[in-house]
């Protein structure tokens, strides 16, 4: 997963580093009035903000919602009362993150919303012989665990979480590599055949398509045939 995270006090510079130890990808700004703009050029899972910085610097809830209804946004605030949760909430804000929680209850606050937005129950997503356990980061083969590095960990959630959709290259460099340090987009061929040699075993259950000029997707089949097909 990756956070865009408006790092605009030491309470949310505290959770970005607890978020990076946790190995959330992180895309990082200390100018909140930036927030749309990144959002514009890189797609991430979850939007945090300080509920402070609302209404400053042209930042406001309604017009983030208006103009990315499907980015889930979380609101960080020190001791909320009732009424201002009522209005964040419902003004478009999908979460109220109180910041004296400790760092894990937020991070599985965080992950909730989050999974939420995939149609997931538990931080689990199965396909067949694949399991992945999205908390702790690790990736299941017919039982057995698969050695991945932490891009190859993330390319795999990434499209896992999108079966039978083109996945493009250039989302997959926006989402693995953030906006910093963009590696050529052809260097995804080499991660792919990667993936592929590990999921192997599957026997074509479960598998990852290339779609010339455009990107990948992953594919799930139930059945023999459709693996012949």
């Amino acid at each position: 997963m990756r956070y865009l995270i408006a790092e605009t006090s030491w309470t949310m510079m505290t959770l970005a580093q607890e978020l990076c130890a946790n190995g959330t990808l992180l895309t990082r700004t200390d100018r909140p009035e930036d927030v749309p703009q990144y959002l514009r050029l890189g797609q991430a899972d979850l939007l945090l903000l300080e509920a402070d910085q609302l209404g400053q610097n042209g930042l406001a809830l309604a017009s983030l919602r208006a103009e990315f209804p499907d980015t889930p946004i979380a609101l960080v605030a020190s001791k909320p009362n009732h009424e201002q949760i009522a209005s964040w909430l419902g003004a478009g804000a999908d979460c109220i993150v109180p910041a004296e929680a400790e760092p894990e209850e937020t991070i599985m606050r965080l992950q909730a919303v989050v999974r939420r937005v995939h149609d997931l129950a538990t931080p689990e997503v199965a396909h067949g012989p694949l399991r992945i356990d999205l908390h702790q980061r690790k990736a299941f083969l017919l039982g057995c665990p698969i050695k991945l590095s932490p891009k190859l960990y993330e390319l795999l959630e990434y499209i896992a979480l999108r079966p039978g959709r083109l996945v493009t290259r250039a989302e997959l460099l926006s989402h693995v590599y953030g906006l910093e340090d963009e590696p050529d987009a052809r260097v995804f061929d080499v991660y792919i055949c990667n993936l592929r040699a590990c999921l192997k075993a599957a026997c074509g259950a479960v598998d990852i398509e290339t779609v010339r000029g455009s990107g990948f997707r992953f594919a799930v089949h139930d059945s023999p045939a459709q693996i012949a097909a």
